[in-house]
């Protein structure tokens, strides 16, 4: 557990990604109003606990991971992959599952996260490239991030940046989070016009509403982070 004091009103706490209680509290907060606190939030810390337990990833054998949102589970083998260009791979995926070598385990994580930012890479560019020209808008460079908190960003000098955790989502949200970069070349902000510029766009190219993938990031996004 970590308390954290400041110049606040109120006592909140919050479980981390690693499992950890944050308590955030007034800078003259007793110990005993601190502990006081807790004790009365004592079922929703434990319920919180279990669900960021549950998000991570120990890379075993069943385990599922995500692609395009749909889950596949991890085997561990120590056999060689059937298929002539995988043999020096070592996570391979085949659209029914991933396959770590059972000796590679140890990098498993190393592994997942090449093999996601290689695929964001590759689909993400192209995306970008054939949205960007159906609007005619011109950006500078592209590159993919290990970012945890930001789907995309959009610089003053024109490039554009994905995480890689893109890739495990709905292929038509990872349209919108595009598009949502790319009406930042037209206004740097989230002003009204800049909605009604990604409205546009989008109901352009999808018959979706981008308010639909705008909420469906805030509600999944935390399971696409380990």
């Amino acid at each position: 557990m970590e308390i954290i004091k400041s110049f606040r009103k109120t006592l909140s706490m919050n479980v981390d990604k690693t499992g950890k209680l944050i308590v955030k509290a007034p800078l003259f907060t007793s110990k005993k109003t601190i502990e006081s606190f807790i004790a009365k939030n004592k079922n929703w810390i434990e319920e919180r606990k279990k669900q960021v337990i549950q998000k991570i990833k120990s890379y075993s054998q069943w385990e599922k991971f995500y692609f395009f949102w749909e889950e596949y589970e991890l085997l561990t083998s120590s056999k060689t992959p059937l298929l002539e260009w995988e043999w020096n791979k070592k996570l391979v995926f085949d659209w029914m599952n991933f396959i770590v070598n059972k000796n590679s385990k140890s990098i498993a994580k190393e592994l997942f996260e090449e093999f996601y930012k290689r695929e964001a890479r590759k689909y993400i560019k192209n995306r970008l490239e054939e949205i960007s020209a159906k609007y005619n808008l011109k950006y500078n460079k592209f590159s993919i991030t290990s970012a945890k908190t930001r789907w995309g960003s959009c610089t003053s000098t024109k490039n554009i940046n994905f995480t890689y955790r893109l890739i495990m989502t709905p292929i038509k949200t990872i349209d919108y989070v595009i598009v949502h970069e790319l009406a930042h070349l037209k206004h740097m902000n989230h002003s009204k016009a800049f909605w009604t510029e990604v409205e546009k766009m989008m109901k352009w190219l999808f018959p979706w509403d981008y308010k639909i993938h705008k909420n469906w990031l805030k509600k999944y996004w935390d399971n696409l982070i380990f």
